[in-house]
């Protein structure tokens, strides 16, 4: 399962920036996954019942999430957004929830 999850992962990132490095699990527990995709970018990743949430974070140096949520045969079925428009969108998974953060609270 944690190479179809990291396959979700890449995939989609191929749309979004070039990933270096070697991807590393940094926390799991349970259903939920964290990996370093490189220095400055994040997958969050959380098997539910019936979907997969992800979550990936980029930051250079502003971090900005983007999110998907997956049937279990990897069908892309829903991109959810911030509820409050923002620049700079961030999420995180918690407790199998995606939970979007105010973040444009910056400077140049």
């Amino acid at each position: 399962m944690k190479g179809f999850l990291l396959a979700i992962g890449l995939s989609i990132l191929a749309d979004l920036f070039q990933v270096g490095g070697n991807p590393q699990v940094v926390y799991q527990d349970g259903a939920y996954e964290r990996i370093a995709l490189t220095d400055s970018t994040q997958m969050e990743v959380y098997k539910g019942a019936d979907s997969i949430l992800v979550v990936l974070t980029a930051c250079a140096p502003q971090c900005s999430s983007c999110a998907r949520v997956y049937n279990k045969e990897g069908q892309l079925i829903a991109i959810p957004q911030s509820p409050t428009p923002s620049i700079f969108p961030l999420a995180t998974i918690e407790n199998g929830r995606i939970v979007w953060k105010d973040n444009d609270n910056w400077e140049y």
